[in-house]
């Protein structure tokens, strides 16, 4: 019998793993030219990548810049197409500043505003990065993008509202065309959503990484995009660290709207690699499968012709479950929620205290081991994360570690946190009481943290609500009910939901902190450890 246990259980939870591993699908790139096509995109890639085409590749830059002109007036026609000009005087800066602005009218002057920058990075910045690039993700993915959103529109007579099209120059070195359009108040005065894509990789999912801030109603249009990608963690996060894209331009004038970018393969961005040989035809089409549906959608509405509608009130938690399963909820919401899972945990925990099934006692001691394996595994992957960049003879820092093949050490350090950590629930858990003492203080550790985060910082309260939620369905199932069939099903249910969570959302971060955020990502594992290992340990042995 414990032998059918451990295989049904070891088949569970590779079937969970295998199933996490999609949560991040990209889609097959199209060659359709009836709508969104990646093969269509990356030709106009093809033409504009000749060259590194930074502000100080003066001839290159100009030709990208009237390569862009000429296809957009092909597609919306030569006079929806303008040219803004901005000396190094009107800019404060060195060098003058060129911007290309396009417009698909609709019977409403409100609009989306498509925006990507068109210069690539010239010169050295942080450590690692080489300059010279061609640009071909960085920013051409989001020029492709726009410009065959572009060839979709153009010309069409049905839209409700108006599309507008931005290419902006100089961001590499400063933001300054976004910085110089955005004090063009007469036009700024019609948009109602921007759409910024960027890129920090050249692969993957294409992330919806940022918002402005009360994103209730932006979350809620963010629903009709095509396998969303998105985690408010990111966007919280995103909120309180230094990095600026053109749209950092565009919420400090209160628009609302989201960004976009892939993350994977940091190690390519901002150098000669950067080209059109290592486009991703699948990242390109994901850009595509989500910016098309939000576009078709505003312009589709009259609902949108209110400049305001997506001003909020609150925030929303969100993340992606699996792929085209978004799930989000308004922090109000999730604040009264997650104070009802603390008050039914206590509840529980007294009662289990009645019954004579857990002590007080053992809950404190757990609740200390816990905490202490978080601090302890944390600093020694702190400093794991240092030896691999010094084995790399790559500079160490703590968000940017630009390193090749830093992934598989990752990835082999991670396997061996989980099994060191199951090793050490062995050591610590002998009994069936001290089992749901673990539980009962896994859980009230996340709850406690949902519940501070939900406050603090909310997008992030969702990391520590799944757990908690998972675990204490599991528990209360199993205090009342006491069937192992009830166990088996809820928990292999919410191993596998934690684990669709847990997996991505660890690569995700891996990719958008590198190797330097190690301790991190080891210590978001263990809040979901402390429940998956006792609920898979208990399925090993019943």
């Amino acid at each position: 019998m414990k032998k059918k246990s451990i295989l049904l259980a070891s088949i569970l939870l590779a079937i969970s793993v295998l199933l996490s591993l999609f949560v991040l699908y990209t889609p097959i790139p199209s060659s359709d030219s009836s709508g969104f096509s990646a093969v269509s995109a990356a030709g106009f890639i093809k033409d504009f990548s000749l060259a590194p085409h930074s502000i100080y590749d003066e001839e290159a830059h100009e030709e990208v810049r009237m390569y862009l002109k000429d296809t957009l007036s092909e597609f919306i026609g030569e006079d929806q197409v303008f040219e803004y000009d901005y000396t190094a005087a009107e800019a404060g800066t060195d060098y003058d500043v060129h911007d290309l602005f396009g417009i698909i009218p609709g019977q409403s002057d409100i609009a989306v505003m498509l925006v990507a920058h068109y210069d690539s990075r010239g010169h050295i910045g942080r450590s690692g990065e080489l300059g010279g690039s061609y640009g071909a993700a960085d920013d051409g993915y989001g020029l492709a993008v726009i410009l065959e959103i572009a060839r979709l529109f153009g010309g069409r007579d049905d839209l409700q509202n108006s599309i507008y099209v931005l290419f902006t120059d100089a961001e590499e070195v400063g933001l300054d065309g976004a910085r110089m359009f955005a004090q063009e108040s007469d036009i700024m005065a019609n948009v109602g959503f921007v759409i910024n894509l960027e890129a920090r990789g050249i692969q993957g999912a294409a992330y919806m990484f940022e918002t402005s801030a009360n994103n209730e109603t932006i979350i809620d249009f963010y629903h009709n995009a095509d396998l969303p990608v998105s985690y408010s963690i990111a966007t919280a996060v995103y909120r309180v660290m230094p990095n600026l894209t053109d749209f950092t331009e565009f919420l400090d004038i209160d628009k609302q709207g989201v960004n976009f970018a892939v993350l994977d393969s940091l190690y390519y961005y901002h150098t000669p690699r950067d080209n059109y040989t290592n486009i991703n035809l699948s990242s390109i089409q994901h850009y595509g499968a989500q910016v098309l549906p939000l576009v078709e959608e505003f312009t589709s509405d009259s609902v949108y012709s209110d400049v305001n509608y997506f001003v909020g009130a609150q925030d929303q938690v969100f993340f992606t479950l699996f792929p085209n399963v978004f799930v989000s909820y308004t922090d109000a919401f999730a604040r009264i929620f997650q104070l009802l899972l603390f008050a039914i945990e206590i509840a529980l925990l007294v009662y289990l205290i009645l019954k004579k099934e857990i002590r007080g006692v053992s809950v404190i001691k757990n609740t200390g081991w816990i905490f202490l394996s978080i601090v302890v595994f944390g600093v020694v992957y702190l400093y794991l994360s240092k030896l691999i960049a010094w084995i790399g003879k790559t500079p160490w820092n703590l968000t940017y570690v630009r390193m090749e093949g830093s992934e598989l050490p990752t990835l082999i350090l991670m396997i061996v946190g989980v099994v060191g950590y199951d090793l050490l629930y062995r050591k610590l858990v002998k009994s069936e009481t001290e089992r749901k003492a673990f539980i009962i203080a896994a859980i009230l550790i996340n709850i406690v943290l949902a519940n501070l985060t939900g406050w603090t910082l909310s997008g992030a309260s969702f990391l520590f609500l799944i757990p908690s939620l998972m675990g204490l369905l599991v528990l209360i199932l199993e205090t009342f009910v006491k069937k192992p069939l009830v166990y088996w099903i809820s928990s292999s249910v919410a191993i596998l939901i934690m684990l669709l969570v847990l997996i991505p959302l660890l690569y995700s971060l891996f990719m958008a902190l590198t190797v330097g955020g190690l301790a991190a990502l080891v210590a978001i594992m263990i809040f979901y450890l402390i429940l998956l290992v006792p609920l898979f340990e208990k399925q090993l042995h019943s």
